[in-house]
Order: C-alpha cells, then structure tokens, then sequence
C-alpha cells in the first residue's frame, strides 16, 4: 500500500501505519535508532571515489573532505584536489556555490553540481533516517531477491511534487536486509537513467551505523545488473566535530 507520510513532529510519527512505515522504523533501530542520530550536530568524513571502464580498468580515482552542519540546519562543504586544481563546494542550506582556486565557477553545469552533491551525499550518508523527511511517498514492495540470491525487503521511497530539488523525479528503490533490516542495496530511476548501489560495509561510528563501502553498478530500467561501475568508501568518520560557521559562508 502506497502512503504518504503524516505531519507529526516526531519525525518517526510522520511514518505511515503500515508495513513500509514498519520497515523504515526497523531499519532507523537498526543503525542506532532516532534518538542517537536526532542528537548529532555535525558529521564529518573522508569519500574516496574509484571509477572503472566497461574492462574493469580502473580509469579515475576522487578523495574528498565531507563536512556537514546537521542541526540545527543543514550546510555542507566538499574539498577536493583534481588536476592540480583545488575544488570547494559550498551549501548554506540556502543556496550552493562551486569554486576552482578559490573563484567561482557560474555555468550552469557547476550551479547545479554544487547543489546536487552537496544535498546527495548528504541524503546518502544519512539513510535510512532521511525516509522520514516530510514529502516522502512510501510504498512497500514485499520480498525480492538480489544479484546473488539474496533475499531483502523492497520499499519503493518517491516524493510529492515540489518537495527539494528532485520532488516528483527521483523515484528510489530500498533494500533491506530482511532479517537485520540493514541497508543492502537501492536502485534509482532518476529521470535521466538509473543506478544500482550495494552496501558492501558499516561502521559503528558514535552509536550510529554508517554504511563504510558502497559499489555501483550498471543497470537498466529492468533492474538487470551490468558491470561495476565505481567504488565508494567513507573513512576517519566523525560525528560533532567542531565546525566553523565560516566553513559554510560563500568565498565571494
């Protein structure tokens, strides 16, 4: 049954009464429970990101310092090295800004850049506690299967219109674990195409299960799963370290 969540200010309330609300509660639990994570002002971490060839050849490698203010708002910053080049992205959870060395970048490609991996990384690291954002349309999908015969629990997470950036585009599929109710996978229809990501490891970090190592697959609209695609692993993770508000100001 399709639901969408309701308008309590526990956001465990806003869940719907159903199996998909069920499993989101178990799965919240699972990685530490709503109370712990609610509490947490800001998360910090290292993301390395290897991408491969349709050989397996490993074609690029990316290592980025995540920063997130969590509470009371969101803000985020991403830097990075590439080419010689340092890269800084900026949200202060009103407006996103991307900068080469220290200038702006103002095309459209990078506006939108710093808006969507500032909000997207944000959204993945925070899983499964974001299904319970106000907008979220849950619809559990009952028992499938995995590449690999692995039995998980399906929910199918999409979003009223207007909701974010991505309200009424990005439609998501959620596995989890039907035994632990730990994340095991998703599948993004995203508008534009789709991808297939597995959550290989986690780690304990401050009572908080934070998934360690994502893998990313080729897919299609069928779910048929190709190739591997790229490597993601979080380390030296770090809840309520102190952050600077200027972190999140525009270098402008």
């Amino acid at each position: 049954m399709q639901q969408v969540a309701n308008s309590g200010s526990n956001p465990l309330e806003r869940l719907p009464e159903n199996e998909a609300g069920r499993t989101v509660k178990k799965a919240i639990a699972e990685a530490g429970g709503w109370e712990k994570w609610a509490a947490k002002k800001t998360f910090s971490y290292v993301k390395t990101m290897e991408y491969f060839d349709s050989t397996g050849v490993r074609e690029r490698q990316l290592q980025q310092l995540h920063q997130y203010q969590l509470q009371p708002q969101f803000k985020a910053r991403i830097n990075w090295e590439e080419g010689g080049d340092q890269f800084v992205i900026i949200n202060d959870g009103q407006q996103a800004w991307k900068y080469k060395n220290g200038v702006e970048m103002t095309d459209q490609a990078s506006r939108n850049q710093a808006w969507n991996s500032s909000f997207g990384s944000h959204y993945v690291v925070s899983m499964p506690f974001k299904l319970t954002d106000p907008g979220v349309i849950l619809t559990d999908e009952g028992l499938d299967t995995l590449p690999g015969k692995k039995a998980v629990l399906a929910l199918k997470v999409a979003y009223e219109k207007g909701v974010g950036s991505a309200g009424g585009i990005h439609v998501w599929r959620y596995y989890f674990d039907k035994e632990t109710y730990r994340l095991a996978a998703n599948f993004l229809d995203y508008g534009e195409g789709y991808s297939f990501t597995t959550y290989e490891t986690f780690k304990t970090v401050d009572g908080i299960l934070v998934a360690e190592e994502r893998h990313g697959y080729t897919v299609n609209a069928q779910k048929e799963v190709g190739r591997l695609r790229s490597i993601y692993r979080n380390e030296e993770m770090q809840f309520d370290v102190p952050l600077a508000d200027s972190l999140f100001e525009s270098l402008n």
